[in-house]
C-alpha cells in the first residue's frame, strides 16, 4: 500500500486548504498531510489523514519589506523541513500543494542527483509574474506530474504547452446533495460574496456594484461572508468606511468566516463574484450546487464553472455591467429560480465529487510508485507481539495500522490485567489477520508479559512492537525477511523510529562506557553535524549499522533467537528491560543492528507516564545502573554513572546559557544521584 504525503505550507481554512482534504480522498494508501498546526491540521484529522505538524511560517511576501526580505528564508526553512520528513517517511508519492510547497519538494527531494519520490505539483493559483513566475514554471518542470485546477491555470503556468502530458486539469468537485436547493431566499433579496477578504478578489468592487444595483432596488443588501487572512486585516477598515456612505449605509453585512457555507447561499438571492484573475471559485460551484443563480466575470476559473443558462456572465471589473444583473434577476424572479435549477443540474452532472476524486485517481495513477516491498513468499512467516496495560485506544491504531499494510499477519496480545478495553479490543478484532489474546490475571510487568505472548509464537520471526506504535508502511514484512535470512548470524534488527511529529527518536544507542558512549557524554550530538555524528548518533543513519542497544518499541528477530535469550529478564518488571536484552545479546554472540530502510511510528502514549506522573527519572537511574552493574560488573557501572552525570550536567549548563528550558535535565541529575545512594 503507498505512503502519499501531501504538503502544504499553510495551515490556514481557506479555498485551497478545503479542496487538499478533499483531493486526499482520492488516492489509496496511507494518506499524511504535512501542514502547520491549525485549522487545516484538525480538518485533516478529522477526515482521518495522518498529520505531521510544520513550523508556520508568515504567507506574507510583499507586504513589508521585511516580508520581501525573509521570504527566501521562510521557504528555506520549509524545503529542509520537507527534505528531512520525505528522508524519514519515504514516501511513494509527494502532493506539493500549491506554488511554495512546490518549490521546497522539487528543490531538495532530488537534489544532489539523490532519486527522491514521485513529485506531483498541485497547481491551484495564476502566477504573480516576475522571478517567482520563472522559478515556478522551472519546478513544474522538474514535476513528475503538475495537476491544475482550471484550464486557466494550466495555460497561464505552461503557454506554450512544454510540458506536453505531464499537466492535466482536475476540477475539484462538489456534493450538491448536501445544500438545500429549495431553501427560501432571505427577504428583502440578499446579494452574497463568499470568500476570503483580499484585495484581489475586489470585495471594493462588490460594494461599487451593490450601490448601482440599489438605485433600482433600494431594499437589496449585500452580505460579505469571509475573513482578510493575515496581515491584511486593513481592508476591513476600509469596507466599513465605504459601507458607511449614503448610498450603502445600512445595507451592508461583513460576517466573518465561517466553517460552513451552506446557511449562507441557503438565504442568498444571488451569488456576486468580482475576482478578475480568480484560480477557479470553489464559491461559485457551490453557489449552482445550492441552486442559486451567480453573476461571475467572464474570465479565468469562474468562466469554465457556469454557462450563461445557470449565470451572468459580465467583463471583468465592470461595476455597471455587474449590477444589471443583478437587477435583472431580481426583476425576473422566475428566471433566477430557474438558473438556479439549471445551475445545480450543472453541478451535479459535470461536477459532482465523487467523479472529481475519481479523475484525481486517475491522475495520479500512472505515476504513483508500486509497492516496494515484496508480499510474503508463503503464509505463516511473521508474527507481532505487544504487551498492553490500560492501551485500549493505542492497540486499536495500531492493529487498523498492521491491517492496513501487512493484512493476514498474526498478532499475539499480552493483556497485563487491564481495567479498561484492552482485552476487549484484542478479541474482538475482525481484521484481515487472527489477534490472540494471552490474558494475564494481574500485572506481571513488560518483560514478563512478553516472555509470556512469545509462547504462543509459532512463526520462524517475531516483531516485538509497543502497543502505542503504528505502522506507516509495510517496511517490517522486508525486516522481517531479513532477520530470517540463513546467510546472515543471529540478530536483533531495530527499525527507524519515528515520533508523532514525524521526527526521529534516539531508539539506538551505542554500548554503555563504549568510547562512542563516553564521548556523547561530552559532546551532544545535535552539536556535531552529519555522518561524524552517527557513532554517537546512531538512529541518525541512513544506512544499517550495528549499535549497543535498542529501545524495546520495536525489535524484530528470529524466534528461536528471542526465546533463547529470554527474550527479557524477567526479574525486572519495568523499565531496563531492553537494554539488558542488548547487552546480554551481545554475550550470546547476537549483535543488535539499527535498519533504517524500515520505520514505525511512535507515540509515547504508555500508560505509565499517567501512573508515574510523568517521566519516572528515578526509576529509569535506578534500572539502568543495575543492568549495567548486572550484566558489565560494578566498575563499567561506576563509569557509566560518570557518563550519564557528565551527560545531563554538560546538557544542564548548555542550556541554561542559551537561555532554554533545563528542568528536565536537573531532574534527570538529581535521579542518578539518588540512585547512586
Amino acid at each position: 500500500m503507498p505512503v502519499v504525503l501531501f504538503v502544504s505550507y499553510a495551515g490556514i481554512w481557506g479555498g485551497a486548504e478545503r479542496l487538499l482534504v478533499q483531493f486526499a480522498g482520492a488516492p489509496r494508501g496511507e494518506i499524511c498531510l504535512a501542514c502547520p498546526d491549525g485549522p487545516l491540521a484538525r480538518a485533516g484529522r478529522d477526515a482521518g489523514l495522518r498529520v505531521f505538524p510544520l513550523r508556520e511560517h508568515a504567507l506574507e511576501v510583499r507586504a513589508t519589506l521585511g516580508d520581501r526580505v525573509l521570504s527566501a528564508a521562510r521557504l528555506t526553512g520549509h524545503a529542509v523541513e520537507i527534505r528531512t520528513l520525505i528522508r524519514d517517511l519515504d514516501p511513494d508519492l509527494v502532493v506539493a500543494w500549491g506554488m511554495r510547497s512546490a518549490l521546497a519538494c522539487l528543490a531538495t527531494a532530488r537534489s544532489g542527483g539523490r532519486t527522491g519520490p514521485v513529485v506531483v505539483f498541485q497547481h491551484n493559483d495564476l502566477l504573480p509574474g516576475g522571478i517567482i513566475s520563472a522559478l515556478v514554471r522551472a519546478a513544474a518542470a522538474r514535476a513528475d506530474l503538475v495537476i491544475a485546477l482550471s484550464h486557466a491555470i494550466a495555460t497561464d503556468l505552461d503557454p506554450r504547452r512544454r510540458l506536453a502530458g505531464r499537466l492535466q486539469v482536475v476540477h475539484p468537485g462538489v456534493d450538491a446533495g448536501t445544500f438545500a436547493s429549495d431553501a427560501a431566499a432571505a427577504v428583502p433579496p440578499e446579494v452574497l460574496v463568499l470568500g476570503a477578504l483580499v484585495d484581489w478578489k475586489r470585495p471594493d468592487l462588490a460594494l461599487e456594484v451593490c450601490a448601482l444595483a440599489r438605485r433600482r432596488h433600494p431594499e437589496l443588501r449585500l452580505r460579505l461572508v469571509g475573513a482578510p487572512l493575515a496581515g491584511e486585516d486593513a481592508i476591513v477598515a476600509r469596507l466599513r468606511e465605504r459601507a458607511s456612505a449614503p448610498d450603502l449605509a445600512g445595507s451592508v453585512e461583513l460576517t466573518g468566516a465561517v466553517a460552513d457555507p451552506r446557511p449562507a447561499l441557503e438565504r442568498a438571492t444571488v451569488l456576486l463574484h468580482c475576482a478578475e484573475r480568480e484560480p477557479f471559485g470553489l464559491a461559485v460551484l457551490e453557489a449552482l450546487a445550492a441552486g442559486r443563480p451567480a453573476v461571475v466575470p467572464a474570465a479565468a476559473g469562474p468562466a469554465e464553472i457556469v454557462d450563461r443558462a445557470c449565470a451572468v456572465l459580465y467583463p471583468p471589473g465592470d461595476a455597471d455591467a455587474a449590477a444589471d444583473g443583478i437587477v435583472a434577476l431580481l426583476d425576473d424572479p422566475a428566471r433566477a429560480r430557474r438558473m438556479g435549477a439549471h445551475g445545480r443540474v450543472r453541478a451535479c452532472e459535470q461536477f459532482g465529487r465523487a467523479a472529481a476524486l475519481e479523475r484525481y485517481a486517475a491522475a495520479l495513477a500512472p505515476v504513483t510508485r508500486p509497492d516496494r516491498t515484496p508480499r510474503p513468499v508463503t503464509g505463516g512467516s511473521l508474527a507481532l507481539v505487544t504487551v498492553t496495560h490500560d492501551s485500549a485506544l493505542e492497540l486499536g491504531a495500531l492493529l487498523r495500522s498492521v491491517d492496513r499494510h501487512l493484512p493476514g499477519v498474526r498478532i499475539v496480545v499480552a493483556d497485563c490485567d487491564s481495567h479498561d478495553d484492552s482485552a476487549a479490543v484484542a478479541r474482538s478484532w475482525r481484521g484481515s489477520g487472527s489477534v490472540d489474546l494471552v490474558a494475564l490475571e494481574q500485572n506481571i510487568g513488560f518483560g514478563r508479559a512478553c516472555n509470556r505472548a512469545l509462547q504462543a509464537v509459532t512463526e520462524p520471526v517475531a516483531v516485538l512492537l509497543n502497543p502505542d506504535v503504528e505502522l506507516v508502511d509495510d517496511s517490517l514484512l522486508a525486516l522481517a525477511q531479513e532477520a530470517a535470512r540463513v546467510d546472515r548470524p543471529e540478530r536483533l534488527l531495530a527499525p527507524l523510529v519515528l515520533a508523532g511529529d514525524g521526527s526521529r527518536q534516539d531508539s539506538v544507542h551505542p554500548r554503555p562506557t563504549s568510547p562512542a558512549d563516553l564521548a556523547r557524554a561530552l559532546v551532544p550530538p545535535a552539536l556535531v553535524p552529519g555522518p561524524v555524528a552517527l557513532p554517537i548518533a546512531p538512529w541518525r543513519g541512513q544506512r544499517p549499522r550495528r549499535v549497543g542497544w535498542a529501545v524495546g518499541c520495536a525489535l524484530a528477530a528470529k524466534t528461536d533467537t528471542l526465546r533463547r535469550l529470554g527474550p527479557f529478564d524477567e526479574r525486572i518488571f519495568l523499565y531496563g528491560e531492553d537494554l539488558d536484552l542488548g547487552l546480554r545479546a551481545a554475550a550470546a554472540g547476537v549483535e543488535t543492528w539499527f535498519w533504517p530502510t524500515a520505520r514505525v511510528l511512535h507515540h509515547r502514549a504508555h500508560s505509565t507516564d499517567a501512573a508515574f506522573g510523568g517521566e519516572p527519572f528515578e526509576l529509569l537511574a535506578s534500572a539502568r545502573r543495575e543492568v549495567v552493574a548486572r550484566v558489565l560488573g560494578p566498575p563499567r557501572a561506576r563509569l557509566d554513572d560518570l557518563a550519564q552525570g557528565v551527560t545531563f550536567a554538560s546538557r544542564l549548563a548548555l542550556k541554561r546559557a542559551i537561555g532554554r528550558a533545563s528542568e528536565r535535565e536537573r531532574r534527570q541529575l538529581d535521579a542518578l544521584r539518588a540512585a547512586r545512594r
